[in-house]
């Protein structure tokens, strides 16, 4: 009874993958013949995917939503695994700083994400510095700036685990939606 429940187990796994396999190879061929089917496609198709912010997280979320994810290591991880750090953010003072709003923490602040989401820039900006963006699955991206950290582009990032440390006693967080500015107390109110 044990062999063939197993077995069935199996099968449906491999079903599943099978069905989430092929549902991927026919986005990805449909979007293919939408783009060489004219011109406008291709050129709709570079302004929505190059020119504007693409929501990759937010794409990332509805696929597990529908389709589960790829590999099975989830359900593996979730069982075997504690969560390390699970911080929300804490501040002394805030004030405005550019497009954003400079937050006075403690020495060497380990910084939270305020939202899940994917790594979509590491680098400099002017005026900023040192600045990591990550795209939440609610659609804003948030800029955390003056941190040094281990993550690397396109890191998908849980609510309230690790961004990285703050260089000094000060952090500026920068929010943009729909390409623009949100204040920071005003997101805060609205997020969830």
């Amino acid at each position: 009874m044990k062999k063939q429940n197993k077995q069935s187990k199996r099968s449906k796994y491999i079903n599943n993958l099978f069905s989430r396999v092929l549902i991927s190879v026919i986005l990805f061929l449909s979007s293919i013949i939408f783009i060489k089917s004219s011109n406008d496609n291709l050129l709709m198709y570079k302004d929505y995917v190059f020119e504007r912010s693409f929501k990759f997280a937010t794409l990332n979320k509805l696929y597990k939503k529908y389709l589960g994810s790829i590999l099975p290591f989830d359900k593996v991880a979730s069982k075997e695994a504690s969560t390390v750090f699970n911080e929300t953010f804490k501040y002394t003072d805030s004030s405005k700083n550019l497009d954003g709003t400079k937050f006075k923490v403690t020495d060497k602040y380990l910084m939270p994400a305020l939202q899940s989401g994917i790594v979509v820039f590491i680098g400099e900006k002017e005026g900023y510095g040192q600045t990591i963006i990550i795209q939440g699955t609610d659609g804003a991206d948030i800029w955390y700036t003056n941190l040094s950290s281990s993550l690397k582009l396109y890191d998908y990032v849980e609510k309230n685990t690790l961004v990285g440390e703050c260089l000094s006693d000060e952090i500026t967080l920068v929010v943009q939606k729909n390409n623009e500015y949100i204040d920071f107390n005003e997101y805060e109110q609205n997020k969830d």
